[in-house]
């Protein structure tokens, strides 16, 4: 038997143990939940030294132990051989490893695909609701598991809603700063590379920042309007099992989402590249935030994307420019259009509108497994809060600003509490405090100044699921 790496599973090496985990915290699912699932893994620090033997391309058990050999010196090379085969083919049977007698095999077929038209079975080793279990079982607090590059802050479309002021766009990430961010993120044992902008792929090196994150096992996740998509890029995705796309699409009328993004003939563009990337199984989501312009025909973006099996999701809550402008909120749906709007999906489904139970532990996610970084190496606690400086790393190191920083343990030390207004409201359970929604359309630029504007929607929500 012959014995390689899967493509579709994440490892890391930790001083005491070694960690595999396939892509369900950071990938894309169909919109039946298909792609294949096979949960997280802890595994001894010897056997973190046993599946580092391993590479992409398949080994006998033989070829594994004579890497062994060399590190386990005083153990006979029988006793390695049939050790490194127990605990190869265990793992190889839960579907972390790949174990084929065809020693051109060094892949997975079936791991994700649109029309399969099944849900995968949910493997016996899953980690389904039990993720901040698993993590305060193994892990410290606070594990940074995402970083957020913004690549490219210039940006081919001029969409109404978006949340960059225009003044901030047309900075490129440039390789150098590129290679320093995912050497430290390997060192950190960050699990994803989410990389957006703007628009991403209007910087010329996104192709070489695919093939770095692919062959240093990270996760990745492009953010794109998918107009600029060129065949060198479909090309790299494909060869990227470990990628997942998201894209927005506005409307299916053309004049509707052109009007949106700002250029003509980008509907059609948007459209044509997710059809083709549909056709490779490159795993998608797209978003359709509802706005004035498109709330009679966003249900048709779901309803399209449904049909292709494509994960598709919605949302109304848009919230204002970083700066503080509020210039972009001419198009969000005012209070009686959202309380229409919440009518209509409470009536088509009772599980749309949902109460919510803010901890006393935390509130905003922010800081506490992700940071954004820009592209001349700001860091914000995420890509929507960028007045928010907490470092940069051309003069501090990404580790130094997570564990050190001021600002970042102000953040992660938030809760309810600091929120009087919230801790008690009527309509706490049918609201989450969100820290960007209060900053960017604070006068302050404060993040504890409660935005009434979702307030409101709260109250909404509760006299609806009321009546």
């Amino acid at each position: 038997m012959n014995y390689c790496t899967s493509p579709h599973v994440i490892f890391r090496d930790y001083p005491n143990f070694g960690y595999l985990t396939d892509n369900r915290n950071f990938g894309y699912d169909t919109a039946i939940k298909s792609s294949r699932k096979i949960g997280e893994r802890v595994i001894s620090k010897v056997g973190s030294v046993f599946y580092s033997t391993l590479t992409n391309r398949p080994q006998t058990i033989r070829e594994i132990a004579e890497k062994l050999s060399h590190i386990f010196t005083d153990i006979p090379f029988q006793t390695l051989e049939n050790d490194a085969k127990d605990f190869l083919s265990e793992l190889s049977s839960d579907g972390f490893v790949v174990c084929s007698d065809d020693p051109e095999n060094d892949h997975v077929d079936d791991w994700f695909s649109y029309t399969n038209l099944r849900n995968f079975p949910i493997e016996k080793n899953s980690i389904n609701d039990n993720t901040d279990q698993f993590d305060s079982n193994w892990f410290t607090n606070n594990r940074l598991t995402r970083l957020h590059l913004s690549i490219s802050s210039a940006c081919n479309e001029h969409c109404i809603h978006c949340y960059f002021p225009c003044h901030t766009k047309g900075e490129i990430m440039t390789k150098e700063l590129f290679d320093d961010i995912l050497s430290q993120c390997r060192n950190l044992n960050v699990l994803n590379i989410t990389m957006s902008g703007g628009e991403p792929m209007l910087n010329p090196h996104l192709k070489y920042f695919i093939q770095k994150c692919r062959e240093a096992n990270f996760s990745i996740n492009i953010l794109s309007n998918l107009i600029s998509i060129t065949d060198d890029i479909i090309e790299e995705f494909k060869r990227t099992p470990l990628l997942s796309v998201q894209t927005s699409l506005y409307s299916l009328d053309e004049s509707i989402h052109d009007s949106i993004t700002g250029v003509k003939g980008s509907c059609a563009r948007t459209k044509k590249a997710i059809e083709t990337l549909y056709k490779l199984n490159i795993p998608m989501q797209i978003n359709c935030p509802i706005m004035k312009q498109n709330r009679n025909t966003f249900r048709d973006v779901l309803s399209w994307a449904k049909s292709y099996n494509i994960e598709a999701s919605s949302d109304y809550m848009l919230f204002g420019c970083f700066d503080g402008s509020r210039k972009n909120l001419h198009c969000r749906l005012d209070l009686p259009e959202i309380e229409s709007l919440i009518n209509e999906l409470q009536t088509k489904d009772s599980n749309q509108v949902k109460a919510e139970s803010p901890s006393l532990k935390s509130i905003c996610p922010v800081c506490y497994s992700s940071l954004c970084i820009s592209a001349l190496g700001k860091v914000y606690p995420c890509e929507g809060w960028q007045s928010c400086i907490l470092g940069n790393i051309n003069n501090q190191s990404i580790r130094d600003i997570w564990e050190n920083s001021s600002d970042v343990l102000a953040l992660r030390s938030l809760t309810i509490r600091d929120f009087p207004k919230c801790q008690n409201c009527d309509y706490k359970e049918y609201c989450s405090i969100c820290l960007i929604r209060n900053v960017n359309e604070s006068e302050y630029l404060d993040c504890k100044d409660v935005n009434p504007y979702f307030c409101a929607i709260a109250k909404i929500k509760r006299q609806i699921i009321g009546k």
